[in-house]
């Protein structure tokens, strides 16, 4: 789906050549790789979940168990150029449930819900961005339909919108 035939590979144990159960892929850009890390990290392949990373993030030869115990430096969205506004939204409504509502259109790349700065309570609009434009129409079609008690608003964002 995102990975690039740029140059796969599979680690393979060298007596036995059968794989260690990871691999290394060359994108083409950063923000491919991004996009790729959000959709497949988690994902579920033949009974096992994904972690995939950006190889800077691994430290090959070295384990450091500290390591698993602490919090992400950073919490990153990443988003496509396929990205849909969504608007009257119930105050309710988390992340993840956005993110479950409009997986119905394929691939969801990021979803962001807006805070409110004063009570931090989650505004009723947020930005969910879709792995191709196609999946970007899909989410289009669900405009005025019924979640969480309310009838959303569902338009395609515009770059030139969000930067005022």
């Amino acid at each position: 789906m995102f990975i690039s035939d740029d140059n796969p590979q599979i680690s393979r144990d060298p007596e036995t050549g059968l794989s260690r159960g990871c691999g290394f892929v060359t994108m083409r850009s950063l923000p491919e790789a991004r996009t790729a890390m959000n959709a497949l990290d988690g994902f579920d392949l033949d009974g096992r979940e994904m972690l995939v990373k950006l190889s800077s993030d691994v430290v090959s030869k070295r384990r450091n168990i500290n390591m698993t115990h602490t919090p992400p430096v950073k919490d990153h969205i990443f988003e496509s150029p396929h990205k849909i506004y969504v608007g009257n939204i119930a105050w309710s409504v988390e992340p993840q449930e956005l993110r479950e509502y409009f997986s119905q259109c394929g691939t969801v790349v990021s979803t962001r819900l807006l805070t409110d700065r004063k009570g931090g309570r989650g505004r009723v609009y947020g930005f969910l961005s879709f792995a191709s434009a196609e999946e970007l129409e899909a989410a289009l079609k669900l405009d005025n339909t019924h979640f969480h008690g309310r009838n959303i608003l569902v338009r395609q964002a515009h770059e030139e919108r969000q930067a005022r």
